[in-house]
Formats: structure tokens, C-alpha cells, sequence
């Protein structure tokens, strides 16, 4: 199986291993991860959310380099950081995709990890995100940069760890003062 598909493949977390070497830690880690993050999470109106109808989704990703060496991070910016994600964003139904690094803990609380991505998904319900995400990883040919993505992934070896990952449905969104005048939309 293809290292991204396993990684994304993977919709629960009852210590499944993840490349063959990590595994995977309880979701509320994961949870904990999307509180300390929300408030810099996009503000979209969500879609229509009735029975039958597209919700909007969240799939957070804790995702980390294997190891502290130089040669692994610059490996994991490049597959994941700088690929992985767009890759990603272009399935069908997918809203955005963002990449986080963390810079600093807040209240000295524990983080998870030093990277957390979220990808934003319009779907009837969380298993139809997953199995078309799904149907996308296994695409060899789905974007014009997945044999560029897939040819790094190759030669950068395995440089990505998650220990968790989830899909959450969402509730509310609230804008704050700063969203007229944020930049960065």
C-alpha cells in the first residue's frame, strides 16, 4: 500500500501502525490539537447540513518528521509541506488544505506534534470524504503533480510520522473582529 493512502487510509486509531514503524495515538489528541488551533481555522459558511445534503468536514492530520536530522526535515517540508497537502486539496469536494508548524505551547500546555494539517471537505457524511479522498491517493494519474509528489516520496524515503488523524463535522463557526481586514484569507 502507498505510504499516503495508508497514512490517510486510516480512519480509526486503535493503535494501528502507521509506515511500519509508528503508531497511531488516541484521537483525543487530535482533538485537543483542533481546540488549541480553532481560532485560526478558516470561517467559511458551512454547506447545507440536513440529511442527504453536503456538511462541511474538517480531517486534521498530526503529522511530524521520523527523526531530528536535517536530511529527514528537509525531506518532510518537501513531500508533506510543500506537496503532500496541494496533493491533497485537488481531490474532489475538497474546500482547502493548510499546513500549521507550531511556534510556541500555549499556557505550557503539551502539544502532540510540530505540525498539524486540516483539510476542509463538502460531503454527505465523513465516510464519503474518505472514500473519495481514497479513490484520489490511489489515482496515479488524479493531478498533473502527483508523479512529481509520488517520485519525491520515493526518493526522500520515509520522512513522515502521524500519530493521529481524524474527520470532524462542523458545528458552528464564528467570525472574530480581525476577519474584514485579515490578509491572510
Amino acid at each position: 500500500m502507498e505510504p499516503t493512502r495508508e497514512l490517510l487510509s486510516a480512519s480509526n486509531a486503535n493503535n494501528q501502525t502507521v509506515f511500519g514503524r509508528v503508531t497511531k495515538c488516541a484521537i483525543s489528541g487530535v482533538a485537543a490539537a483542533a481546540v488549541a488551533v480553532s481560532l485560526v481555522l478558516p470561517t467559511d459558511t458551512a454547506a447545507q447540513e440536513s440529511d442527504g445534503e453536503l456538511k462541511r468536514f474538517i480531517l486534521i492530520g498530526l503529522c511530524e518528521p521520523t527523526d531530528d536530522s536535517p536530511e529527514t526535515l528537509e525531506g518532510f517540508r518537501e513531500f508533506f509541506v510543500d506537496q503532500h497537502v496541494e496533493d491533497v486539496s485537488k481531490t474532489p469536494n475538497f474546500v482547502r488544505s493548510r499546513v500549521y508548524e507550531l511556534r510556541g505551547k500555549h499556557l505550557g500546555g503539551a502539544t502532540s506534534t510540530d505540525f498539524i494539517s486540516f483539510y476542509e471537505v463538502d460531503a454527505t457524511s465523513w465516510e464519503e470524504a474518505e472514500r473519495v479522498l481514497n479513490e484520489w491517493q490511489r489515482d496515479p494519474d488524479a493531478w498533473e503533480g502527483r508523479a512529481h509528489h509520488m517520485e519525491t516520496g520515493r526518493r526522500v524515503g520515509n520522512v513522515l510520522s502521524c500519530p493521529g488523524s481524524g474527520w470532524y463535522e462542523m458545528l458552528r463557526t464564528h467570525d472574530g473582529p480581525a476577519k474584514a481586514a485579515s490578509k491572510l484569507e
